[in-house]
């Protein structure tokens, strides 16, 4: 266990709510590895911030067992103080002291900390955290004259003056507007990679999730249902849970057969692998991008459905052309040069590789 930056081990705690009690956190495990992002990803309500809180030691869970760095901090019959552990964190409100300036925002945790720390060194950590975030010269300035994307940067900055083992990140980009946030996503994600600080992120924000993660694990009510890398998390989601919440998908219910093949009611398609046990009811998830739109039929491809088209959207980078297949309208996302309007007949390709077979 000793060098891990974070082990959780069955962890779980409960909220009483009008006589019951409602499982916020049921049997969470997981490791965090040195140097990556590792994001809780979920709904509201799933477990996720109580897992953070857990971890921070703002929340004493009912049974379980975390360890920061070879050290427990909680246990049955042990439980480390947050001020105690190795951690830096950042709130979903920042919670910059508008009364300090920059300097004294950044240095605040070095001067109520437990341990002293001499002036010089305080200033020298201080103006490094600074720099590592790009507010090198803003030491004097006012907490309130600054934008949004600086003072996340600078309770980023607040956290990390400690230099902790651990970095805690609430949701800290949600309260910033929508080009912002997707500025701050590469941003963040680039500052993380040069300090190489273990980091833990939670977010309900799926693009966030899957830009600047090493490693998802997906909570549903209060359980981690999937974990692993952005692209495995999107592109082979293990239930239909994580297919829905995980970006746009179509869904097509369906029955195993013989030859890695699965019947539908708008006919067979072949899938990758060996599809699942004959009989076996599956479901067939196919991401919108996934999905080749013909305006001609064309012959001799397999899985190939007719439809017809009952919506074009243009949405800049691409268009979202919804097709009413059978009874069900499937989404798809093809170039924004397509010459296809509401009432045309098409025909859609669905590409053995790129269906995922859930059971």
């Amino acid at each position: 266990m000793t060098g891990t930056p974070l082990a959780v081990h069955g962890l779980r705690k409960g909220f009483a709510d009008r006589g019951t009690t409602v499982q916020a956190i049921d049997d969470v495990g997981f490791d965090v590895r040195e140097g990556e992002i590792y994001t809780l990803l979920g709904p509201s309500g799933c477990g996720k911030t109580s897992t953070l809180r857990a971890v921070a030691g703002l929340e004493r869970p009912d049974e379980g067992r975390i360890v920061i760095d070879g050290t427990v901090v909680t246990e049955t019959g042990c439980f480390v103080p947050p001020e105690r552990r190795d951690i830096g964190m950042v709130f979903q409100s920042y919670g910059i002291w508008p009364h300090m300036n920059v300097f004294e925002n950044a240095a605040f945790p070095l001067k109520v900390g437990r341990a002293k720390v001499p002036k010089k060194e305080v200033r020298q950590r201080v103006e490094s955290a600074l720099a590592a975030v790009h507010l090198a010269g803003y030491e004097g300035r006012m907490a309130t004259q600054l934008s949004g994307g600086q003072q996340q940067r600078l309770a980023l900055a607040r956290a990390l003056v400690r230099r902790p083992k651990l970095l805690l990140l609430d949701e800290p980009l949600s309260n910033l507007d929508a080009k912002l946030r997707q500025a701050m996503r590469a941003e963040l994600a680039t500052l993380q990679q040069e300090l190489g600080v273990t980091t833990l992120f939670v977010t309900h924000d799926q693009d966030e999730a899957l830009s600047m993660s090493s490693r998802i694990a997906v909570m549903q009510a209060g359980r981690i249902v999937q974990e692993g890398t952005p692209r495995d998390v999107y592109q082979r989601p293990a239930t239909r849970f994580v297919a829905d919440f995980v970006g746009t998908t179509n869904f097509l219910d369906g029955t195993c057969a013989a030859g890695g093949r699965v019947e539908t009611t708008v006919g067979a398609f072949d899938v990758a692998g060996d599809g699942g046990r004959a009989g076996a009811d599956v479901v067939l998830a196919v991401r919108p991008e996934s999905v080749r739109l013909h305006t001609d039929e064309p012959v001799g491809t397999p899985n190939v459905v007719k439809g017809e088209v009952e919506r074009v959207m243009f949405v800049g980078e691409c268009v979202d052309c919804h097709v009413r297949v059978g009874d069900a309208v499937w989404v798809t996302r093809q170039d924004p040069g397509l010459a296809a309007r509401s009432g045309d007949g098409v025909w859609l390709e669905l590409p053995a590789d790129r269906i995922s077979v859930i059971a």
